[in-house]
């Protein structure tokens, strides 16, 4: 059931390979291992997708083919997972993470001020190009908050497929069993 549900909606290797940015891997995209869906392929690919679509970065998607390749994971949901959450939860992402980083380094929420001042300096960094003053504190704060969010959903999202697959594989087997009777 779980791995119909998958396949259902996962697109087809040449699907992915024909993409621009899938040109550079070459036909390391489209080895088998990389589509296959199972249980472990899967999570992991949860599990990656989850942890690099969290993380804001430019050319994730890079990243998370080079880590899918190193893991044998399902390259499509890893990302697809990453694609699906970035652009639409980063606002939510963001104000987790400055909270999670605030606390680890016992200092106040930032607020709406804090947050439009560091905005005003990047700004003007960035018309200076590159000369300008940035306050790094609030930096080290968002990136140990994120990554650390990173880590907890993709391990979240790991579990939670896991248990699912599980679950849905009990199910089968049982009402299969139901039926012989």
């Amino acid at each position: 059931m779980a791995k119909r549900f998958f396949q259902s909606w996962l697109p087809s290797p040449e699907q992915v390979n024909n993409m621009k940015i899938m040109k550079i891997f070459g036909n390391k995209a489209l080895s088998p291992q990389l589509w296959y869906v199972n249980r472990k392929s899967i999570s992991k690919a949860m599990f990656i997708g989850t942890f690099w679509g969290i993380l804001p970065i430019p050319l994730h998607s890079i990243l998370i083919v080079l880590t899918v390749l190193l893991f044998e994971a399902n390259l499509p949901i890893g990302l697809l997972l990453a694609w699906i959450m970035n652009p639409f939860t980063i606002v939510p992402i963001l104000i987790f993470a400055f909270w999670i980083g605030s606390k680890i380094y016992h200092v106040n929420m930032i607020n709406k001020d804090m947050l439009l001042g560091v905005f005003h300096q990047i700004m003007h960094w960035i018309k200076n190009f590159g000369h300008g003053h940035i306050d790094f504190s609030l930096a080290k704060i968002l990136a140990t908050g994120l990554f650390i969010e990173a880590l907890i959903f993709a391990i979240l999202f790991f579990v939670l497929t896991r248990l699912y697959w599980r679950w849905s594989v009990v199910k089968r087997w049982r009402s299969r069993q139901s039926n012989e009777i």
